[in-house]
């Protein structure tokens, strides 16, 4: 097996290991804190005024909750009498969508793929051209560096739709994911015009080294949005 098919072989593993879809959570779209989304998923019922005090809620708060709690009950209820098919058909009927931006954020999970393996790739291909300079790599590099911005800016473009076009985040996992894949497009342009240039290759090999590292981190943090906090238990 040549150096090439080794490196290949590395790029798919690396690329499948940073792929995780990366769906906007509803509580994302409205803005809500990532505490907030937490309950939500967890079926804890929701108030519009939790941040008061204990034991300012009363009886209107408990109220409230053992409404919420029957209503979950109910649901709960209402489910568990359904067929798994009528329940995959209700699902279905759910899902379905609702504007073109509803349509457009839904494809992020999809197109984030691509440019997470040509860029991932480009940085391997340069450090083995780096290794071996007689690999004659520096063409593939372009095309890599190239479709992998081009996939970045899909991508990111994709995830405003999905995250809301707003500058700040309650949700500091949204705002992390951001606008470290804003910045990520940012970088990978600057690697187009890097490897266009072609006559020193320290400026590429520095920003596809910071794009590696910057994809690593975009993968976590999306990884936080989609399973929960502390997805990986290494903390």
């Amino acid at each position: 097996m040549n150096i090439i098919s080794r490196f290949g072989i590395v790029t798919l593993f690396t690329a499948l290991l940073l792929s995780t879809p990366l769906r906007a959570h509803e509580g994302h779209q409205d803005d809500m804190s990532d505490a907030e989304i937490v309950a939500m998923e967890a079926g804890m019922p929701m108030s519009d005024d939790m941040s008061m005090p204990d034991g300012a809620h009363g009886m209107a708060g408990d109220e409230a909750m053992a409404d919420g709690e029957a209503m979950a009950a109910g649901q709960g209820a209402a489910e568990q009498a359904l067929t798994p098919e009528e329940l995959m058909r209700q699902k279905a009927v759910e899902n379905r969508l609702t504007s073109a931006g509803d349509l457009l954020a839904r494809l992020h999970p999809v197109a984030v793929h691509f440019p997470i393996g040509l860029l991932l790739a480009a940085a391997l291909a340069e450090f083995a051209l780096m290794i071996r300079p007689t690999l004659g790599l520096q063409t593939t590099i372009r095309f890599l560096v190239a479709g992998g911005a081009l996939g970045a800016v899909v991508a990111a473009t994709l995830g405003w739709f999905a995250g809301g076009w707003r500058l700040t985040d309650q949700s500091d996992n949204l705002f992390l994911h951001r606008w470290n894949g804003t910045t990520l497009v940012a970088l990978s342009l600057l690697a187009v015009w890097a490897a266009e240039r072609g006559k020193s290759r320290t400026w590429l090999r520095i920003l596809l080294a910071v794009i590696a590292i910057g994809l690593v981190v975009q993968g976590y943090v999306g990884g936080e949005m989609v399973d929960g906090p502390n997805h990986l238990g290494i903390f």
